[in-house]
């Protein structure tokens, strides 16, 4: 089976808080296994394809009020180190970025694929008109934006922000934008996440940060809307290995054509693959 991984950080622990410096250092098997090579570009794209990812979304992280600060000109570096794998993302934030939006634009010109933004680690509402020139660049680019729609437990998050209700004014507003809720309302909007995604031609779901022998808890109705759920892991920072990932949703019982769907083609269609 055919695997992306539509979310993954790279090792740049000296670009993080340190609380998520800390948190990552205490649930990363793969850095325990691997130690300070993850912070080798071509070491952690050879450890992702063996344990089955044919290609990766390496995701930055500017979140200079919480989390971090990893910007995307550095995963742009990261990622041409090893472009047969990994697949660079952008992240402005509204709050600190002057112009977000012309900024994002010079990001797409230089080849990224795609935008993360953090609601909760940099205090805005997602549907905030302040926001929507960002989207407008989404939109126009045929890019995707991939949000964080759930629980965090990095110091000084707001979840108030990432309540998914205020993607609905998005996805009306936007209905050529393809938007992708990360971890999928972990904790607490597990259905609310599974409306929108079903409602909206345009709105999926990434399942990174759940546990995948409980999806079918969470996400009931996932063999019927297969075609909205995307495979994501947080890699490194996640207690297990991405093999095991997804051999455990392999064993839910979903068909075959659905887990060609979860795992790879639903990724490659927003990617353009």
């Amino acid at each position: 089976m055919r695997v992306i991984d539509f979310h993954t950080h790279p090792y740049r622990p000296a670009d993080l808080a340190p609380g998520t410096r800390e948190f990552v250092r205490g649930v990363s098997a793969a850095l325990r296994e691997h130690g300070e090579r993850l912070g080798e570009p071509r070491f952690f794209a050879d450890a992702l394809r063996a344990q089955g990812v044919e290609r990766a979304v390496v995701l930055p992280e500017h979140c200079p009020a919480t989390s971090g600060n990893v910007r995307t000109d550095s995963v742009l570096d990261w990622c041409a180190a090893a472009s047969d794998v990994l697949i660079p993302f952008a992240s402005v934030d509204p709050n600190t970025d002057a112009d977000a939006a012309t900024l994002l634009q010079s990001y797409i010109d230089r080849g990224v694929r795609g935008l993360k933004l953090y609601p909760s680690y940099q205090f805005f509402y997602p549907s905030e008109r302040r926001v929507y020139p960002i989207y407008e660049v989404c939109q126009s680019a045929g890019i995707p934006v991939l949000l964080h729609i759930g629980s965090s437990v990095i110091p000084g998050t707001r979840l108030k922000y990432c309540d998914p209700i205020y993607l609905d004014d998005v996805a009306v507003d936007f209905p050529r934008l393809s938007i992708v809720m990360a971890h999928g309302g972990r904790g607490y909007w597990y259905d609310a996440c599974a409306f929108l995604a079903a409602h909206f031609s345009n709105v999926y779901i990434d399942v990174t940060g759940l546990r995948p022998e409980r999806l079918l808890e969470h996400f009931p109705l996932m063999e019927k809307h297969a075609d909205k759920y995307i495979f994501g892991t947080d890699w490194p920072a996640m207690p297990k290995s991405v093999a095991h990932n997804i051999d455990a949703i392999s064993a839910l019982g979903l068909s075959e054509s659905a887990l060609r769907r979860i795992l790879h083609d639903n990724a490659a269609q927003l990617l353009r693959i």
